[in-house]
């Protein structure tokens, strides 16, 4: 194997989990924005930019758009003190952020069975389904950043985009022999194509299933969970 297949090999080795994790992203924070009022749960700072807006026209915020940065900072500061607790032992972080991931967006799933969260999304049990799924992809993101290498982005991917862009003008001005330029474009690619593919099925899964669109990404954290346990 020559140095150039062995990088693109290890690579897409590399890549496979983040970029499931991108779609199950992408499907939690379209159907989180459409059936609850425009709450973004894994673009977590995006209710900021929402925040300011309300703001400056004077238009009351949403509960849970309030609460999710500091949600999100709460899950992630629990997230790394337990890993920090284990050390090396990155195996069993894992297992327990993913597994956590999966109990919090199921308990999301099943919340949504309760109540009609998108005809009132600041009713305390549609803010709770939100907040659940915010600590489910801060879970995501700290185990992103606590037990890979590298922490790939699966939230936002304005970073992932220029990163791919940039590898494609590598590789077409290298004629394909920078391996470096390949390894950057492999790593990027399927980060976007993961998000895009799980906006365009949490928001079909919002328009087939309304309010009960949540079990969704439940069932791909499930899976996810016991997948990485298993190949682990």
């Amino acid at each position: 194997m020559t140095p150039t297949e062995a990088t693109t090999t290890a690579a897409r080795k590399t890549i496979r989990l983040p970029a499931i994790l991108a779609m199950l992203a992408g499907v939690t924070d379209v159907t989180s924005w459409i059936l609850l009022g425009g709450l973004f749960t894994a673009h977590i700072t995006g209710n900021l930019v929402v925040l300011a807006a309300d703001l400056v026209s004077a238009t009351p915020p949403r509960l849970a758009a309030v609460l999710a940065l500091p949600v999100f900072i709460l899950i992630a500061v629990v997230a790394t003190l337990f890993a920090r607790r284990f050390g090396e032992r990155r195996g069993r972080t894992q297992t327990v952020l993913l597994g956590a991931q999966a109990i919090m967006l199921s308990a999301a799933g099943i919340l949504s069975f309760t109540t009609t969260a998108s005809a009132a999304p600041d009713a305390p049990l549609s803010v709770l389904i939100g907040l659940c799924a915010v600590a489910a992809m801060a879970t995501q993101n700290s185990f992103l950043h606590l037990v890979p290498a590298k922490a790939p982005s699966t939230a936002v991917m304005t970073g992932n985009l220029v990163a791919a862009v940039i590898a494609a003008v590598d590789l077409v001005r290298t004629r394909g022999t920078s391996s470096t330029a390949l390894a950057s474009w492999i790593s990027s690619w399927p980060l976007l194509v993961g998000f895009v593919l799980g906006c365009l099925v949490g928001a079909a899964a919002s328009t087939v299933f309304g309010d009960h669109a949540a079990v969704v990404p439940a069932v791909i954290a499930i899976v996810v969970f016991v997948g990485a346990g298993i190949k682990r």
